[in-house]
């Protein structure tokens, strides 16, 4: 981090995540030039969405702590209940695929998205649609990972 950070989450304006104005918002803390090595948002799913689709990073180590609501994590070992409280641990690589899913009739899934940066890079694999996002300093791009590379 380049300077002290505050923020109040009142005063930080969410993007929605996901295609034609639905899905997740995505509130962030701190990110982009912000940082050198962590990154934090706010991120509220709405009732019956996803986040993002079930990924996993190739480089960056990610916490998420239920700040409010409950749903399901899908995981490597299947599914499991989270609800207000709950920290969760991801690793990097396959062992910390994940993807939260807001299964609440009436309320928004929060969490707080603590991320670590172990490289400039990270790749972000999606298995199940064979496509992966790369995020650098100076780049972010998503591909599919079936498409024939001449090089």
């Amino acid at each position: 981090m380049k300077d002290l950070i505050i923020k109040n989450i009142a005063d930080i304006e969410g993007h929605v995540m996901g295609p034609a104005g639905s899905g997740p918002i995505n509130k962030p803390v701190v990110a982009g030039d912000d940082v050198d090595t962590c990154a934090a948002a706010f991120v509220e799913i709405p009732v019956g969405t996803a986040a993002v689709g079930y990924h996993y990073h190739d480089q960056c180590e990610e916490i998420f702590y239920i700040v409010s609501g409950s749903g399901k994590m899908r995981c490597i070992d299947g599914e499991k209940d989270i609800r207000a409280g709950d920290m969760l641990c991801f690793p990097t690589g396959e062992k910390g695929g994940h993807v939260l899913i807001n299964t609440s009739e009436s309320e928004p899934l929060v969490y707080i998205d603590f991320g670590v940066k172990a490289a400039k890079l990270d790749i972000v694999v999606f298995p199940e649609t064979n496509s992966m996002m790369i995020m650098g300093t100076h780049v972010k791009g998503m591909f599919d990972m079936t498409a024939k590379v001449g090089w």
